[in-house]
């Protein structure tokens, strides 16, 4: 029984890595900047928001282009791993209908893609960190914020791919439903204690996610726990969903396919 484990883990490791590698060549494809491309978009997004932002909303709030640049890629890598999580059983019916695979890898490799990205943009705000002076003395912890929010974007990825195979119209709704979560995540302004986003955002989870990273990069601060108790148990929950439906309606998935 150990031996035919083993088997199977090594198995979906190696299909994880190809599926992973080839979805990355696949994006770099006939492009000359290559993974250059993974940066501007953010950088651009940073540049136009800190020029309009920065001597208003972000006035009153300490480092504020650190600020601002850790809400927008931390927002990316959760908007990145969901949406091509959402498409990726469709868009490898052919290896699905030939192959007995288990089907949820293909979701892990769309968002580890999403993770790859985000790992340069991390790399950037570890640049624009020491730039600004600041040492990242907490930064193990954020890898645990880092994990958590795998699972988190992981288990939406689960569920937006099962029901984007029942429901083509998914991706239009989600496309409309993140736009609304952008603004009403703390990204380019901050919370006041006793108004009302405070409260709201308490049940957003990516508000977690971004507040916890800036408290352990930017501040060198350790958050309350209850704000890692809660963002765990948000993308536990998320992932015992994803995992729910996925099993439950994975049984239709050739069919529709």
């Amino acid at each position: 029984m150990y031996t035919r484990f083993v088997k199977l883990f090594s198995k979906d490791i190696t299909l994880l890595y190809e599926v992973t590698k080839s979805n990355f060549k696949l994006q770099n494809e006939n492009s000359i900047l290559g993974v250059v491309w993974y940066l501007l978009g953010p950088l651009l997004l940073f540049g136009i928001m800190l020029f309009v932002f920065s001597h208003r909303l972000g006035a009153s709030i300490e480092q504020y282009p650190l600020y601002l640049m850790m809400g927008i890629i931390a927002w990316n890598f959760f908007a990145t791993g969901t949406g091509r999580g959402m498409t990726v059983i469709t868009g490898n019916a052919g290896l699905i209908k030939s192959l007995p695979i288990r089907i949820e890898i293909l979701v892990v490799a769309a968002v580890l893609h999403a993770l790859i990205t985000h790992s340069i943009e991390i790399l950037i705000f570890l640049g624009m960190l020491f730039w600004f002076g600041i040492t990242p003395t907490l930064i193990l912890l954020y890898f645990l914020v880092l994990f958590i929010s795998f699972l988190f974007t992981f288990g939406t990825g689960l569920i937006l791919a099962t029901l984007y195979v029942l429901f083509r119209d998914v991706q239009q709704i989600w496309s409309v439903l993140t736009r609304a979560w952008w603004f009403a995540t703390p990204i380019f302004y901050t919370l006041t204690e006793t108004g009302l986003g405070a409260k709201v955002s308490l049940f957003n989870p990516l508000y977690y996610s971004i507040h916890l990273s800036r408290e352990l990069l930017i501040y060198n601060r350790i958050p309350s726990m209850q704000l890692f108790f809660n963002f765990i148990g948000f993308a536990v929950t998320t992932l015992c969903i994803g995992y729910y439906l996925f099993y439950k309606l994975r049984p239709r998935f050739v069919a529709l396919l």
